[in-house]
């Protein structure tokens, strides 16, 4: 659902956005529950609430200290449409410093809340971790697939679809490929005319893989990567600076505009 009005899209980076960006973040270092929709949705709300209030809140007491420095809420409040067409920029620029603030108090929240020893998990399929993130530049993915039946088929991966349900997912083989029949000793190897095998997922049992060939040598990390991981070893510092920030950022606008 897309917000249409101006106070749909203000509601959503108030109530929404900070507790999606914070339930991303907890799905990344937690292991994903069966819940229901109502569960999730309310948990979003819930922390988004939290966050936008104590940013409203940190916006509030500073405009008051120091008028200018951003919107008059209680004037906002008496007459909205009023203040706004009096003081659209000041008005722009306190909801675009709450939406902030509230994103990096819902970052900060979720790295003090998360033991330094926890591992980042990824959202991902057994398939797509076997067949492609372990799979490093240069090598090739080989399989050998056995069928609930008991054939056993090899290939290349050639690649594969993402259904969640692994039964409804097609595998795709390339040559060269082979098949050893159950009670066969010893697989057949099909014809150079047969390039491409498609397995259906409700029949595979098992999946093993070999990685053939040689690693490309790893790169190291440019500049920007190296700067971009101390920033997530350090999200709830880097965080609550950029916070601090911004609130300066509100105070000397503040002290310049009188």
């Amino acid at each position: 659902m897309v917000p249409s009005t101006t106070a749909a899209v203000v509601v959503f980076l108030l109530m929404v956005a900070p507790g999606i960006a914070f339930e991303l973040l907890w799905q990344t270092t937690r292991l994903r529950r069966e819940e229901s929709t109502f569960v999730e949705i309310s948990r979003v709300l819930f922390t988004g609430v939290v966050f936008s209030g104590v940013a409203v809140t940190l916006v509030a007491v500073l405009g008051a200290v120091v008028p200018g420095a951003a919107a008059d809420l209680p004037a906002l409040l008496r007459d909205t449409a009023k203040y706004v067409a009096a003081n659209p920029v000041l008005t722009l620029i306190s909801l675009v410093a709450v939406v902030l603030l509230a994103l990096c108090f819902a970052v900060a929240t979720h790295d003090l809340l998360t033991p330094d020893a926890a591992r980042r998990i990824l959202q991902e399929t057994a398939w797509h971790n076997v067949f492609d993130r372990l799979a490093v530049p240069g090598v090739r993915v080989f399989l050998s697939v056995q069928l609930k039946d008991g054939t056993t088929i090899t290939g290349y991966s050639a690649g594969y679809s993402t259904e969640s349900d692994p039964a409804k997912r097609d595998l795709v083989l390339t040559a060269p490929l082979s098949i050893r029949q159950p009670e066969a000793e010893e697989a057949e190897a099909l014809e150079e005319d047969w390039q491409t095998l498609v397995l259906p997922g409700a029949e595979i049992r098992t999946i093993a893989a070999a990685y053939v060939g040689s690693p490309e040598p790893v790169r190291a990390a440019g500049p920007a990567r190296r700067f971009a991981g101390f920033l997530m070893r350090h999200a709830w510092q880097t965080a609550s600076c950029t916070a601090l920030l911004i609130l300066v950022a509100l105070l000397v606008s503040g002290l310049v505009r009188r």
